[in-house]
């Protein structure tokens, strides 16, 4: 489930289209998923078991060694840190490339004494050991916790699924659902409403806009709640902003594909968090591009990865004053606009999976990136409707 749960599945479906034959060992979580897995590409092994606790770890080291010689495998991949000690334990019985994919806040969760004991003694980074990052941050970041030569980790940017690029509902229908009219520039975020993902920084930034310009915005919010003081306080600020804002709560991938494509823009402002989460990449910018979405975006972790300044979305530092003046920006300017959905578009059609897969297992990458879509983007008439491009 979440983000890793994505990377997993996207990752294996990748290879397997790369002509890999792969097992995923993946927890059940207390449901039964037969039916689901069936309709995989690849094959799923189930445990029994939800999300990771350190008491864990026996069945777990018990699970990998199994599992490593019940078949013989080219590559052993720990895809998240609750299997990098198991599967480390279980590198003896095989001469497999043994692949750990790090993400970002696990780097800070693991410094505890104990989890660095844990880790020096059974080796889990040695010389046998490929480590992958998801960003440069993540590399850099992993590089400085571990004093590691940095040369022996590598940054493979994460893909974007061919969902995100696949038809979807009709702009002006979407809009005429939610009751957008047509003269709104429609701003959309898609995350937790968490304090780390700066909602409330982003509701700060609207309140100190021109009135001109809050009126012609309207601002959709997807995502379920997070702390419950924390969503109080936004459902405030937002009441006391003077601005059309609609907290949507949780939808589905498809509603949420479809609400990109009647948004002019998507903006998610992250800040800075004490606990040590960090945000890794910031896969949700790739699929809001994907869609032909520019982003305004905080310049923190590995977002520049996935957002590129300037080209692709505004990416400022996190204060109120930066965040409005881009906001602003991307209502006032549409050929701003215009021009950062296209670069968004082919920078999403350029991160695939295919390309993550190969780069992080060595396969031959025979697919091309998803352009043969044609980057095209709708465009917007001076009477600020938006028409579909002519097809040539």
């Amino acid at each position: 489930m979440g983000g890793i749960g994505t990377y997993a599945r996207e990752m294996a479906a990748a290879a397997t289209s790369l002509g890999a034959e792969v097992t995923v060992i993946a927890p059940n979580y207390g449901r039964d998923l037969v039916s689901d897995d069936r309709a995989l590409p690849f094959r799923v092994h189930r445990f029994r078991g939800g999300l990771h606790s350190m008491r864990d770890v026996p069945a777990k080291i018990r699970l990998t060694r199994d599992q490593v010689i019940a078949d013989s495998y080219d590559i052993v991949h720990a895809a998240d840190w609750p299997f990098f000690i198991p599967a480390a334990l279980s590198r003896r019985r095989t001469p497999a490339r043994f692949i750990v994919t790090v993400h970002g806040t696990e780097i800070n969760e693991t410094q505890t004494r104990l989890k660095r004991l844990a880790i020096g003694a059974t080796s889990v980074f040695g010389s046998r050991t490929e480590i992958v990052a998801n960003s440069r941050y993540t590399r850099d970041l992993f590089q400085q916790r571990f004093s590691m030569d940095p040369r022996r980790i590598k940054a493979t940017p994460l893909g974007v699924s061919r969902f995100w690029f696949e038809p979807r509902a009709a702009r002006d229908a979407v809009r005429c659902a939610y009751g957008l009219a047509d003269d709104k520039i429609v701003m959309v975020s898609v995350a937790r409403l968490t304090r780390r993902k700066g909602h409330h920084m982003a509701l700060a930034a609207l309140a100190s806009l021109p009135d001109d310009v809050r009126r012609r915005l309207v601002w959709l919010i997807v995502g379920p709640p997070g702390e419950a003081d924390h969503v109080d306080e936004l459902r405030r600020l937002a009441a006391e902003a003077n601005c059309d804002i609609r907290m949507l709560g949780p939808l589905s991938d498809r509603d949420i594909r479809d609400l990109y494509g009647a948004s002019d823009f998507f903006c998610l402002t992250g800040v800075p968090d004490s606990s040590g989460r960090v945000e890794g990449f910031g896969l949700v910018y790739l699929e809001a591009a994907a869609v032909g979405l520019p982003s305004v975006a905080t310049a923190i972790g590995g977002v520049p990865d996935a957002v590129a300044a300037d080209k692709t979305g505004v990416l400022v530092e996190p204060s109120i004053e930066a965040i409005a003046h881009a906001i602003e920006r991307m209502v006032t300017n549409h050929s701003l606009r215009a021009k950062m959905a296209k670069h968004a578009l082919i920078h999403a059609h350029t991160l695939s999976w295919e390309r993550c897969a190969a780069e992080t297992y060595g396969l031959p990458c025979s697919t091309r990136p998803h352009v043969a879509q044609q980057i095209e983007v709708p465009y917007q008439t001076n009477s600020g409707r938006w028409q579909a491009p002519a097809e040539s």
